[in-house]
């Protein structure tokens, strides 16, 4: 049971980051290929994941660094860049509509935590609105 808690933490964490793009801490790792590395994400049920509301505000706790991070969260964060870049530029609808899904909830549930979101990560909004805003 436990188990299945992270995992949909964990594909919570990374929809909800997928596309508010912060440049890496130095020694961070590049993600060259994003839409093979949102692959393993796949399985995971959404879901379930966005109806966890204690998974979910440790999770925004982390990429508001206003928590402490898990592992997952850490490692969620070397997609920004990628994101940055891209804008998920090759990636699958599946993985698209999963990303747009969960970012739209939390904007929606969460106004005030995904503004802060943005202001951290994407600034001056234009990655984000593009992204959220493409078909």
């Amino acid at each position: 049971m436990t188990s299945n808690y992270i995992k949909i933490a964990f594909a919570l964490c990374f929809l909800v980051s997928v596309c508010l793009a912060k440049p890496a801490a130095s020694g961070d790792e590049e993600i060259k290929d994003l839409p093979t590395y949102l692959k393993k994400f796949e399985k995971l049920d959404l879901e379930k994941a966005l109806a966890n509301e204690r998974v979910l505000d440790n999770y925004l706790k982390c990429f508001l660094n206003e928590g402490p991070c898990t592992q997952e969260a850490r490692d969620l964060k070397k997609v920004f860049p990628a994101l940055a870049k891209t804008l998920c530029k090759g990636c699958e609808e599946k993985q698209l509509t999963s990303i747009k899904k969960a970012f739209k909830y939390v904007k929606a549930k969460r106004p005030e935590q995904w503004d802060r979101l943005v202001k951290i990560y994407d600034p001056t909004n234009a990655n984000l609105n593009k992204f959220l805003g493409s078909s």
